[in-house]
């Protein structure tokens, strides 16, 4: 089966640095796509996304895989959303 061609794009927008914290990969790439790429149950996907902080690194090695960009990359993007969202529980 061929690879999704916003993979791609994804990598790019993340080396242009365009795309600054995780869930914004989901503004090019839908999280369906994602899933079924993963082979995780959509259900799951979103809660991880609300707590990324519960991503295994065996996920997240095999999403840097899909999108090509070294590991080190993808979990300073999903720390970026975490420390992101510590910031906005903080000042609720």
């Amino acid at each position: 089966m061929a690879k999704d061609r916003r993979y791609i794009t994804i990598k790019h927008l993340i080396s242009g640095k365009y795309i600054k914290t995780f869930g914004e990969i989901f503004d090019t790439l839908p999280k369906s796509v994602l899933c079924k790429d993963l082979g995780m149950n959509g259900i799951r996907f979103n809660n991880l996304l609300n707590h990324v902080e519960l991503f295994s690194l065996k996920d997240i090695f095999r999403m840097a895989a899909l999108i090509e960009i070294e590991e080190k990359v993808l979990l300073d993007l999903i720390y970026d959303q975490y420390a992101a969202g510590k910031k906005s529980k903080k000042k609720a």
